[in-house]
């Protein structure tokens, strides 16, 4: 006569499916902390490079980022950019810029990971409140005179505002223009620039 299993006999396959399911959830616990891990390590943002890496005269090309250039408009315009700490803030000016002279001078800067963003205006900075003059060089038509945009504290000829982007890579730096005539975006410029070297 065959002897029907007992609860006994049973028992060693129980504890194996248990261990395993004890193994399961080690498994399960450590891979969703490794994953945890990661993701919160790829969120934080990168350290701010140093500002001292920025500082300095920058040389280079100003070409159009838009679609559409004005006709005869030069593609690739020389360009110097000089950038000093001033008071543990960057500052400067880039020249020439929409072809005059007095080039633009920035206004604001701050440092976010490997990027220098700064507002500029067009030649001096004039203290808010004043009203834009019209005519402004290379200000389009029907937007003069509109003031400054919400949160500026000092806007140039035409209300024009200037958000430059530039991100560093050693003696190199790539970057952006991003035109404004008062809360109306204008235009776009793209910067390639090359750090110059003391003769000394």
């Amino acid at each position: 006569m065959r002897q029907l299993p007992t609860s006994n006999s049973q028992l060693p396959q129980l504890l194996r499916d248990k261990r395993l399911g004890v193994f399961g959830s080690w498994v399960l616990g450590v891979g969703s902390f490794v994953l945890a891990s990661v993701m919160a390590y790829a969120q934080a943002p990168a350290a701010p490079v140093p500002a001292a890496r920025f500082v300095g005269t920058w040389v280079g090309t100003q070409a159009w980022a838009i679609s559409n250039p004005p006709p005869g408009a030069s593609n690739d315009q020389p360009v110097t950019l000089e950038l000093a700490l001033v008071d543990n803030r960057i500052t400067g000016t880039m020249k020439p810029f929409l072809g005059g002279d007095d080039g633009a001078t920035i206004v604001e800067s701050t440092i976010v990971g490997d990027e220098l963003r700064a507002t500029a205006v067009v030649g001096r900075p004039r203290p808010a409140g004043r009203r834009p003059s019209t005519g402004a060089q290379g200000a389009p038509s029907g937007v003069e005179g509109r003031g400054q945009g919400s949160g500026s504290t000092a806007t140039g000829p035409g209300g024009i505002r200037i958000a430059f982007v530039f991100r560093n890579d050693g003696l190199k730096m790539t970057g952006t223009a991003d035109l404004q005539v008062g809360d109306v975006p204008w235009t776009k410029f793209r910067y390639t620039l090359g750090k110059k070297r003391s003769r000394y």
